[in-house]
């Protein structure tokens, strides 16, 4: 970064290193070219000059763009696989996913603006660690696994790991995993937002449920289904709240969000199809 005489540091891509790029074309190419020290994976890039602007190192930019297996989507009848290329706009609109998760098709459909939505990855948004990024709530809600290539093979971690970093060193994000989809109803409540948005999965008699927020990482709490979801919105952690809402109101809102979208599930049910 560069450093003005007023001591303000320039926002600019000007102040960005050299760096070498690399354009793999197959997974195992991405993989082999970050796995080298002070390597960076690019692909749709709407928040990494961001990144870089606030000091990210990179000495070599592993471009994804023509990795295109990191865009597919894959549904067996049994578990949604979506690969860590796919954009919001394709995402949130792919006849597979519509199918699988309607409700994630919907959640995911009303995240971030347009112009985001269009160049915004799967990946880039969960890899970023930006706490008002929406798709870690989702996907830590619905019990998803997130499969890692590395240089010694396959490695699968929970969202929720992202946070704490035990991701493999290196690592390059695949694709995201749902399994025992047709046995789950999802919802998403984003009307609080930025104070806090709720994801809730309904999986056999089990409720889970992930509160994210603008300002703090999300965290997942489950109760058997019939809790009261105040109740259950009780049970999430003190560190729920901070400067911008305290744990007790946040824990308050969760559970009136988390009622409305029982309540869709129950209509929901109740609709003929």
């Amino acid at each position: 970064m560069l450093l003005l005489p007023t001591g303000m540091v320039a926002p600019t891509q000007r102040t960005v290193p050299h760096f070498t790029l690399e354009r793999p074309t197959s997974t195992a190419g991405a993989v082999s070219a970050g796995a080298a020290p002070g390597a960076v994976y690019a692909q749709g890039c709407s928040d990494l000059f961001a990144q870089f602007r606030e000091g990210l190192s990179c000495d070599t930019l592993v471009s994804l763009e023509r990795v295109s297996s990191l865009g597919a989507v894959e549904w067996d009848g049994s578990t949604l696989e979506i690969g860590s290329g796919v954009d919001h706009h394709a995402g949130s609109r792919h006849p597979l996913v519509r199918a699988a998760l309607p409700g994630l098709a919907d959640g995911w459909g009303r995240i971030a603006t347009e112009r985001i939505r269009r160049r915004a990855s799967l990946g880039g948004n969960l890899m970023a660690r930006r706490t008002r990024y929406e798709m870690s709530v989702m996907l830590d809600a619905l019990g998803a696994r997130l499969d890692f290539e590395t240089t010694l093979g396959p490695v699968t971690v929970p969202p929720d790991a992202l946070w704490d970093r035990s991701e493999p060193p290196g690592g390059l994000l695949r694709a995201v995993r749902i399994t025992d989809v047709p046995h789950v109803w999802f919802g998403y409540e984003r009307s609080m937002r930025p104070l806090l948005t709720v994801a809730a999965a309904v999986r056999a008699d089990t409720v889970t449920m992930t509160v994210g927020s603008e300002y703090t990482r999300p965290f997942t709490v489950a109760a058997p289904l019939g809790t009261d979801p105040a109740e259950l919105a009780a049970r999430l952690p003190d560190a729920v709240g901070d400067a911008a809402g305290t744990a007790r109101y946040r824990r308050h809102v969760a559970g009136v969000l988390l009622g409305r979208l029982l309540e869709r599930r129950t209509f929901e049910k109740g609709s003929p199809r």
